[in-house]
């Protein structure tokens, strides 16, 4: 199953924003071991984690 829909339905984040942030922020040192492996870009940008954190950084954020 999706991590971001399993934090929602587990209670640990009340919106989808909120699920990807917490879901990125646990996994940061994923993302570092990421930047310092030998992917290729494309493999590099093809990565789940990267992904979400690429799609996150490029949206404007939720009205509050």
């Amino acid at each position: 199953m999706d991590p971001v829909v399993d934090l929602i339905l587990g209670g640990r984040a009340s919106t989808a924003a909120e699920a990807e942030e917490l879901y990125l922020d646990e996994h940061l040192d994923e993302v570092f071991r990421l930047v310092e492996s030998d992917l290729s870009e494309e493999e590099f940008r093809r990565h789940p984690l990267i992904t979400l954190l690429l799609a996150r950084g490029s949206r404007p954020p939720e009205d509050a």
